[in-house]
């Protein structure tokens, strides 16, 4: 079942603030998600969202085929908005150094009931994917964050659905192979802690 209607799709092309709030209420948490990972800064990734919702309101009357292209055209045009920050921030990182400990993490937790647990859960996995290839990471997030099928992001990263399938199991294999070794490292660290508690002599 397709996202929007053929009708909110010419409304996009006519440049209709309704049919654009439409497609910014489906899609706006699941692009600013998907920009957060890719930035891992709340206010940039805000910024990027409102540059691409501009550029659909400007360049919407661009798009051809069926509906369900809106949201391709969206995610790729957020794709483009982050690498062109991304350049930026390589090209110049004196002005745009920003203190880690500021950084966002995207919040992909359930339920606050699970807020501890998945808050690290969260961290660690962000983490990890930050270790794999710029192409397996993007690969990933569209996915996973942006909801996209296989052909969704083929056409956002400009690559064949064989291929981005194939970026997809390397970097799922990828991933659990970095998550497994991390989880090991904190085990042996909690095991090394309390034999080092055991040895310590309790005080009188």
């Amino acid at each position: 079942m397709a996202l929007f209607s053929e009708e909110i799709a010419d409304g996009v092309r006519r440049r209709d603030p309704e049919a654009i709030t439409t497609v910014y209420t489906a899609l706006a948490d699941r692009l600013f998600g998907y920009l957060m990972a890719r930035v891992h800064n709340k206010e940039i990734a805000e910024d990027l969202l409102e540059a691409t919702f501009v550029e659909l309101l400007e360049k919407g009357f661009t798009i051809r085929g069926e509906s369900a292209v809106i949201k391709s055209w969206l995610f790729r045009a957020a794709h483009f908005n982050a690498l062109d920050h991304l350049r930026r921030v390589r090209r110049a990182p004196e002005e745009y150094r920003e203190d880690p400990a500021e950084f966002d993490e995207p919040d992909i937790r359930p339920g606050p009931e699970e807020l501890a647990v998945d808050a690290d859960i969260s961290r660690e996995l962000f983490d990890a994917i930050k270790e794999l290839s710029e192409d397996q990471q993007e690969v990933l997030l569209l996915r996973y964050v942006g909801e996209l099928t296989a052909p969704e992001v083929a056409s956002v990263v400009g690559k064949k659905v064989p291929a981005v399938r194939g970026l997809q199991h390397r970097g799922e294999r990828s991933l659990a192979r970095l998550l497994d070794q991390r989880s090991a490292a904190m085990a042996a660290s909690a095991t090394t802690g309390r034999a080092s508690q055991d040895r310590d002599p309790v005080p009188d």
